[in-house]
Formats: structure tokens, C-alpha cells, sequence
């Protein structure tokens, strides 16, 4: 199924840095591919990411009426057949922000349980890893991370799915001669990643 439209749902505290730029490029990509875009920027929006009572799943209740921020970046998702998914690796795991979206927004009852559903046929991960790839390989990291992501799809039902990774975001870790030319390389990969959609 060709993309027609993307949900790019992002978390960076910083409007400079560079997952900020991956996204500009992701979205560049997507319109010189005549892909509609809407953005989700987390932390420009403000958003609460702690589950309160009010926002907990109710197993015996999918009908539960959750907050109305809840309900209103659910109807956002709407209408959007692919999820684009950047953010930072920190602490091998997602920025608290997004990982709150995802506890409060992907809830029972809307995108999973009885009379729930995601509206994305395609989810893709985009995450920047500080460091350099040999050494997220060599601790498992990718693999981890990975089976989470995939999983955490999965279990709301799309199966097209994929994890793209940039690697030594920070620049720390590997020799990097000219640091342009390497950030360059990572939004060549971030566009390519939209071509695949």
C-alpha cells in the first residue's frame, strides 16, 4: 500500500537540535513525494505525559472517557495511514514525553481493546543513538530495542513495520574527520527512509 498521508509524531526539548532537523527532513522528503504531513511536536505542544487515575484503562469499561486531551490527539490520528516516529535514544529508551503519549494516548478502548483501533497500516521508528553502532550492537541495544518497538506495534495490530537507526548522533564515539559530512549522511538516511514508505 503506497503512503498517502503520515502522522509524524516527534520529542526533542530543543527546536535547534538535531532530531528537530531529521524531522525537517523527513517532512521535506514527504512533500517532494506528495505525502500530506501533519506534525505532532510534543514539546512545543506542552503535553502532560503522566497517566493520571483519570487516563488509567479500564478493563472492565473500553467505553471509558478519558481526558480531553486524550480524546483530542486521538481524533488527530484519524484519517492518517502511516506513523513516522522520531525521537532520541536516552537511557536506551525513549524520552519520558513520548513514552507518556503512548501510555495516555494509545489507550484501551481507542487504538486497542474492544471497539479500538490504530488507524496507521504503518509505523516507523525513527531513533538517534548518541553513540557509535558497533557498541549498541555489541550490548544488545538494537536488538532490545527493536523487538520493543516492533512488539509495541504488533500488538496493536500493524505488521508493517520498521526501526531506522542514526548512529553517533553526539559524535563522540567514533573519529568523525568532517561532522557536516557525517550529519549530512544521517539526513540522506532519514529522506531514504521515506522513500521506502
Amino acid at each position: 500500500m503506497e503512503t498517502k498521508n503520515i502522522y509524524l509524531i516527534w520529542a526533542h526539548p530543543r527546536r535547534d537540535s538535531l532530531t528537530a532537523q531529521v524531522v525537517k527532513e523527513i517532512q521535506q522528503q514527504a512533500e517532494d513525494q506528495q505525502i500530506t504531513v501533519d506534525t505532532l511536536d510534543l514539546y512545543r505542544m506542552d503535553f502532560d505525559p503522566v497517566l493520571r487515575m483519570q487516563d488509567e484503562p479500564d478493563w472492565a469499561n473500553p467505553h471509558k472517557t478519558y481526558a480531553p486531551e486524550v480524546h483530542k490527539l486521538f481524533a488527530q490520528m484519524q484519517g492518517h495511514d502511516t506513523a513516522v516516529i522520531v525521537f532520541p535514544v536516552w537511557w536506551y529508551s525513549f524520552p519520558a514525553i513520548l513514552k507518556g503519549y503512548i501510555d495516555r494516548v494509545w489507550n484501551n478502548g481507542l487504538v486497542y481493546g474492544e471497539g479500538g483501533a490504530l488507524p496507521f497500516k504503518k509505523i516507523r521508528w525513527v531513533a538517534l543513538v548518541g553513540g557509535a553502532e558497533d557498541k549498541f550492537e555489541l550490548y544488545g541495544w538494537r536488538k532490545n530495542m527493536s523487538d520493543y518497538l516492533i512488539n509495541v506495534a504488533g500488538y496493536l495490530g500493524v505488521t508493517d513495520v520498521d526501526v531506522t537507526y542514526l548512529y553517533n548522533t553526539i559524535g563522540v564515539e567514533e573519529d568523525i574527520d568532517n561532522r557536516e559530512e557525517h550529519y549530512q549522511a544521517l539526513f540522506t538516511q532519514s529522506r531514504e527512509m521515506v522513500k521506502t514508505l
